[in-house]
C-alpha cells in the first residue's frame, strides 16, 4: 500500500504524489494528472512510498533496493503456492493479483484481489510454514521480490517498518473477515453489490458521469474482472453472477464497455 503520511515519502514528495494522485477518490477522471506507473519508478524511489517502507532510513532502502529483483508473470502463473513457504515479500507494481484459497470439488474462492503498490507474502518475515492461500497473476503483472532474510533483517533494524508491516497484515485480515461475513450474511445481489464496491475504492478512480442522466460522477474500475472471477469472489457462479449484473445494468446501477464499469454513486450508500 502506497501512503504520503509518513516522513519516509517526503524523500520522494514530486515522484510520489503524481503517483498516488490516481487513487485519490475525490478526484475525477479529467482532472488526474499523468501517473507515473510504479514499474517505471527506479527500485529506490518505489520503495520509498511504498508502505511498509516509507518510514526507513535512506541507508535502509538502499541495501533493499541491491537485494530486490523485477519479476514478470504470466495471467494464470502462480506467485506463492498453496503448500508452499513464501520466499519473499512481493510488492506489485503493475497489474492485478488474486489471493485465493481452494476448495473441494476444484472450487476455489477469491479471498482478496491486490494491485499496485500492495503486498503480499509477507508472513516470510515471521513464519516460514507452507501457505494455505495461494497468490496468482489474475493479468499480466510484474512485482518487485524482497527476499525473506533481507526483510527479517530489516524489520530488525527498523522497528517502524515492522509496525506498519503488521498494520498492513491487520488491514488484509479485516478485509477477508469482511468476505467471510458476507459469505454468511448476504445473498448474492447484495456480495456482489459490496465486491464491486471494495474492488472500486481499493484500485478504482471517479468518473465525470453516471450511469442515470444527470446524476454525479461514479466510480470506474478498469480493468474490471471476469465475471468468472467475481462469481469467485462471491462464492457463486458465472450465470448468476451474469444475470445479477444485468439487473444491476437495468437499474441503472452499472454500465460497461469492454473490460471498463462504471458504478453509480448509489452503489456505495446501498452497500454501505
Amino acid at each position: 500500500m502506497i501512503t504520503l503520511g509518513s516522513p519516509g515519502a517526503e524523500k520522494v514528495w514530486p515522484m510520489a504524489r503524481r503517483v498516488l494522485q490516481p487513487l485519490d477518490m475525490s478526484m475525477t477522471s479529467d482532472s488526474r494528472p499523468h501517473a507515473i506507473p510504479l514499474e517505471r519508478m527506479t527500485t529506490g524511489d518505489l520503495l520509498s512510498c511504498v508502505e511498509p517502507f516509507t518510514a526507513a532510513r535512506p541507508a535502509e532502502i538502499e541495501i533493499l533496493a541491491q537485494s530486490a529483483v523485477r519479476i514478470r508473470k504470466a495471467a494464470g502463473a502462480p506467485i506463492v503456492e498453496e503448500g508452499h513457504a513464501p520466499d519473499g515479500v512481493y510488492i506489485v507494481l503493475r497489474g492485478r493479483v488474486n489471493l485465493v484459497r481452494a476448495g473441494a470439488g476444484h472450487r476455489d474462492l477469491i479471498l482478496m484481489t491486490l494491485g499496485p503498490g500492495d503486498v503480499l507474502g509477507e508472513t516470510c518475515a515471521f513464519d516460514r510454514s507452507i501457505q494455505a492461500t495461494a497468490a496468482f497473476a489474475a493479468v499480466p503483472v510484474e512485482l518487485l521480490r524482497i527476499p525473506a532474510d533481507v526483510l527479517a533483517a530489516h524489520l530488525r533494524r527498523e522497528p517502524e517498518s515492522m509496525m506498519r508491516l503488521m498494520q498492513l497484515m491487520v488491514d488484509k485480515l479485516r478485509d477477508i473477515e469482511g468476505v467471510a461475513s458476507s459469505l454468511a450474511l448476504y445473498d448474492v445481489e447484495e456480495r456482489l453489490r459490496r465486491t464491486l464496491v471494495r474492488l472500486a475504492q481499493r484500485q478504482g478512480r471517479r468518473a465525470s458521469t453516471s450511469p442515470v442522466a444527470g446524476a454525479p460522477g461514479g466510480w470506474i474500475l478498469a480493468p474490471v474482472p471476469t465475471q468468472s472471477e467475481l462469481a469467485r469472489m462471491v462464492g457463486s457462479c458465472r450465470e448468476t453472477v451474469s444475470r445479477t449484473l444485468s439487473a444491476m445494468a437495468r437499474d441503472g446501477l452499472v454500465s460497461s464497455s469492454g473490460r471498463r464499469m462504471i458504478l453509480d454513486p448509489r452503489m456505495l450508500g446501498e452497500a454501505a
